[in-house]
């Protein structure tokens, strides 16, 4: 709609309710999502990680989760490529996630690159991911702090190949949502996974 002023001929344009500018009023207004950092000790890790993301996360989210993995070995190489990931951009939260079974002393100048923020949080699975899967799948008479790591990889193979662990698609048929819905309430360690992506 036109509109004039009384006195000299001034053209005023009115845009209609609802616009700004004349940019639609309904355009999105794009959200700040909490970025969350997770890094797996190795391919089993990541891809179990990944496969809980795919069940659990959604678009509509307000958080975003990245997963990564290291190489495997000595936790304090996954906590030290933690540390460069976390540096590379902005994240509100970092975690990683090892085996029980070997020891973790940092130093003291790793120790301060961990509390530099966001500071990185350690989960674990007892005694290795193979152990805290059996425990999820109530494996007869198994006990997480009682048998060692080598048993628990050979007694997940009943379940899945060396090779079929990496992929994120094999969790699918045994760790549907509602396994892990109903476990992690038993479960301080898978527990712990789902709160870190803030589930």
């Amino acid at each position: 709609m036109l509109s004039t002023w009384p006195g000299p001929m001034v053209r005023y344009q009115i845009f209609e309710e609802g616009s700004c500018d004349g940019i639609a009023a309904n355009a999105k207004v794009r959200r700040t999502k909490k970025t969350i950092l997770i890094v797996g000790e190795g391919p089993t890790e990541k891809a179990f990680l990944q496969h809980i993301k795919q069940l659990y996360i959604t678009r509509e989210m307000d958080i975003a989760v990245k997963v990564e993995c290291g190489s495997g070995g000595a936790p304090r190489c996954v906590v030290e490529r933690a540390v460069r990931l976390k540096g590379s951009r902005s994240y509100d939260k970092c975690f990683v996630l090892i085996d029980a079974d070997l020891p973790f002393e940092p130093d003291s100048e790793l120790e301060k690159r961990m509390r530099r923020k966001p500071c990185i949080e350690m989960l674990k699975a007892t005694p290795c991911i193979e152990g805290l899967f059996l425990a999820i799948l109530k494996y007869p008479k198994f006990s997480q702090t009682k048998t060692s790591s080598y048993l628990c990889k050979r007694m997940f193979e009943e379940y899945l190949s060396q090779y079929k662990k990496i992929d994120k698609r094999s969790y699918e048929k045994i760790f549907p949502r509602e396994i892990l819905d109903e476990r992690h309430t038993d479960i301080s360690e898978l527990d712990a996974i789902l709160k870190a992506m803030e589930l």
